[in-house]
């Protein structure tokens, strides 16, 4: 029985961590070859945020795809889709078209992702959840690290991106082919609506819509404040990659802290870190070393936050109701993803040079408000503070 278990544990976050390789291989490129056709920066940025649209409304159907063919199967299904369609972008040059076709990878990926880390709470053991869900962070933002770099190698001419592309997908599929799809009496039942889910667990809701709003400008906007603040290009991107490293070097070890400590408390730290690490960040006047040891701590604590959450939605509910929260994670997340590149960037124009790490520190000033507000000690059962 736990051989089985681990087994199918260790399929889980296999199959989505190779699925977050293609993806990170995915939107440079898509983004790259809109350029290379003298598409407007503004339409670029649009295509790219219909893949939003999609998140927003793929969980609202994955309890009934799970319900109705089992989760190993339903991911086989998704990724299987995401196979087929990912073709079609080289052979259609119609932007509308495209965005189209965004809309419906956003809508398969969110429910490989909601169903995926619905299993991964599911085979974590209460002891240990923090520690797997963080293994599983850590595995996953390496998938999205190492996706540039395989378009590195690819380029973005002819097919053979796109060829390779589908043979990470494919790729993906294959740890669940060894493991069962009959889980208990996982996902069997109907669960609530996810939406229902932002009033039962707020915190853990509003917390991943904060992280979404922070990777998400994070990723679309510090390269270009790294610029602004006057260094090269070169380490203003370096700065991305160093808050990737940060991510894969902290989240084992703060989760192997939420397993011993209070969860909620573990994220109000990591929020408190994240909020000081933001006020580093503005106190950085001119280009310095430590810029890039600055972000790789801070990309780390402020990454917790997603993975800390999901162990407090695997904590508090089981069967169908596992899978209603985390379709609410993904939309949380697709909520927040879709407003924060738009705000901070009004901060930079409004508070400049420093708007961006003024916002984050907004920000995580926002979340450790709603962190310690009274109904966050619901979402923490069995943790007293």
């Amino acid at each position: 029985m736990r051989h089985s278990r681990d087994r199918a544990l260790i399929a889980a976050i296999a199959a989505a961590t190779v699925y977050g390789i293609s993806i990170g291989q995915a939107v440079p490129l898509l983004s790259l070859l809109l350029e290379h056709r003298g598409t407007d920066a503004m339409l670029t940025g649009i295509n790219a945020a219909a893949a939003f649209a999609g998140v927003l409304a793929g969980p609202l159907m994955t309890s009934h795809g799970v319900r109705a063919m089992g989760v190993r199967n339903f991911l086989m299904l998704c990724l299987a889709l995401e196979t087929a369609i990912f073709p079609l972008f080289k052979l259609c040059d119609s932007f509308a078209g495209w965005l189209v076709m965004r809309v419906v990878c956003g809508i398969i990926g969110a429910n490989l992702f909601t169903a995926s880390e619905a299993w991964i709470n599911l085979l974590a053991a209460d002891r240990g959840r923090g520690r797997i869900v963080g293994l599983y962070a850590t595995a996953l933002s390496a998938g999205f690290a190492i996706g540039p770099m395989v378009l590195s190698f690819t380029g973005i001419a002819g097919w053979l991106p796109f060829i390779v592309n589908c043979a990470i997908t494919i790729v993906a599929l294959l740890p669940l082919l060894s493991v069962s799809n009959k889980v208990g009496n996982f996902g069997s039942q109907r669960g609530p609506n996810p939406l229902v889910m932002f009033l039962r667990a707020p915190v853990i809701v509003l917390s991943i819509a904060l992280f979404g709003l922070y990777e998400a400008t994070m990723l679309a906007l510090l390269p270009i404040w790294g610029v602004r603040m006057g260094f090269t290009p070169q380490l203003a991107a370096a700065g991305v990659s160093a808050v990737f490293i940060g991510s894969i070097s902290l989240q084992w070890p703060i989760g192997w802290l939420s397993d011993h400590a209070p969860r909620l408390v573990t994220l109000r730290l990591c929020g408190a870190a994240a909020l000081a690490g933001s006020l580093v960040l503005v106190a950085l006047a001119r280009p310095v070393p430590s810029f890039l040891a600055v972000l790789g701590i801070w990309g780390g604590v402020a990454s917790a936050l997603y993975p800390i959450a999901l162990s407090m939605a695997g904590d508090r509910f089981r069967g169908s109701e596992l899978v209603s929260i985390n379709a609410a994670i993904i939309i949380a997340y697709g909520i927040g993803g879709t407003v924060g590149p738009g705000l901070g960037g009004l901060a930079m124009d409004r508070w400049a040079p420093q708007g961006l790490p003024t916002f984050f520190a907004l920000l995580f000033s926002v979340f450790l408000g709603v962190s310690l507000a009274p109904f966050s000690r619901s979402s923490a059962p069995g943790f007293p503070e």
